[in-house]
């Protein structure tokens, strides 16, 4: 049953003003609600639909062009309808993105042109808009990211075929291992990382494989489509830009150790997969990419790396979320890119992927150490709430110290 939308919430919206209680009745009865997750689109520039919508709850990003600002429009709920009405034209001019989960009214425009010619000319409208891009060269770069998103003209990270063609095959419940490892075979940089991986600290039985497709029975289906997607994620780290190339190395870097400390987590506590742990942590950091892939574009940020990661900071998590849902992602993954830097983060439910990515990424910043501004592991919510007391060294060393070898293992295994 659809939800019912009541007269109150159009009140005093434009161009509605004057249009009197019978009229807007009128008009609700025709009116529906509409629900958007986040980083999703709602429609885009050119398209054409019949409706008029206002924000009821949640965010909308509206964004013209690159180089053009960037404004949202919020909702308050039962606080109050957002005044501005989005898409009122025939042929949209602007795209519009849910940055936020969004719940919005829609109205048949026809209709409301209908009622506005019945009762003439009306006051003018007098919503605010709150812009927030295009004052700097960060917000100009994301301004640029999510218009190119939205008319799919961004050059965002694509994911490696060989990982593409293993994840639809495992997809179908009537591939099996034969079928896989047909597949990657015709890559032999990833059949041999396939196999070092099963012969690795991670996997290791009680005697070596040496063929893949006993590689891939050792693994299993599942873990093989995460360990196939995690080592040919290095490709997707790469910038032509020599001085920014430098940067995605270290972004790299930092995300395979990152992945691996994430692994040897999920090792050591309940309730969590260890492929799954590296795949967060390699993806936790994959809204950076497309940042620092045009980054080039604009020399105030390719010039200086403080603005550089200023921008970054801002924008990482919507953009890491666009491309994991482009990459048909599960929620869960989508939340270690929304997630990965919050680093008070609360929650009600269990522990999740995103608290093992943020517990291993202050373990690897040497979060509360005499030079970090990050927080010490152990006084941050997720540190109670994975149960990291119970796998902490008698000694007193960190994990990092305690599972060097283990974590470096697993490092060169990502690295290749």
């Amino acid at each position: 049953m659809s939800e019912e939308v009541l007269v109150d919430w159009l009140e005093g919206v434009s161009p509605l003003q004057g249009l009197d209680r019978e009229r807007l009745e009128a008009l609700v009865a025709e009116a529906e609600v509409e629900r958007h997750e986040p980083r999703s689109v709602i429609f885009q520039r050119g398209d054409r639909d019949a409706w008029t919508r206002y924000v009821l709850s949640g965010e909308v990003v509206l964004a013209t062009g690159p180089g053009e600002p960037v404004h949202s429009v919020v909702g308050l709920g039962d606080a109050g309808v957002a005044a501005e009405p989005i898409g009122m034209d025939d042929v949209h001019t602007c795209n519009a993105l849910a940055r936020t989960a969004v719940k919005l009214i829609r109205v048949p425009t026809g209709r409301i042109r209908a009622l506005l010619d019945e009762i003439g000319p009306g006051p003018a409208s007098d919503y605010e808009v709150d812009e927030i891009g295009a004052a700097d060269e960060s917000d100009e770069l994301y301004s640029a990211l999510i218009a190119d998103l939205l008319q799919d003209r961004l050059d965002l990270p694509t994911m490696p075929d060989v990982a593409v063609r293993v994840r639809s095959a495992i997809a179908d419940e009537r591939a099996g291992a034969p079928e896989v490892t047909r597949i990657i075979q015709a890559d032999p940089a990833v059949a041999a990382r396939v196999l070092q991986a099963a012969n690795s600290a991670l996997y290791r039985g009680e005697r070596t494989v040496d063929s893949l497709n006993q590689a891939v029975v050792r693994l299993g289906l599942r873990n093989v489509r995460e360990l196939v997607t995690a080592v040919t994620m290095r490709e997707v780290f790469k910038s032509k830009n020599t001085l920014l190339n430098e940067r995605m190395l270290e972004l790299w870097q930092h995300s395979a150790l990152v992945a691996a400390t994430c692994a040897v987590m999920a090792r050591r506590l309940s309730g969590f997969d260890s492929d799954r742990a590296l795949l967060a942590g390699l993806i936790h950091d994959i809204g950076v990419v497309p940042m620092l892939a045009h980054a080039s574009e604009y020399p105030g940020l390719s010039a200086n790396p403080g603005a550089l990661e200023q921008a970054i900071a801002a924008h990482r998590d919507d953009l890491g979320a666009m491309i994991l849902r482009r990459w048909n992602f599960s929620d869960e993954m989508v939340d270690v890119a929304l997630l990965a830097e919050e680093w008070s983060r609360e929650s009600e439910g269990g522990a999740d992927y995103a608290d093992l990515v943020i517990a291993a990424q202050l373990e690897c910043l040497g979060g509360g150490g005499p030079d970090s501004e990050l927080p010490a592991l152990e006084t941050v919510p997720v540190y109670e709430r994975l149960g990291l007391a119970s796998i902490a060294s008698d000694t007193g060393e960190t994990l990092l110290e305690e599972a060097h070898d283990e974590i470096g293992e697993i490092q060169s295994l990502l690295m290749g």
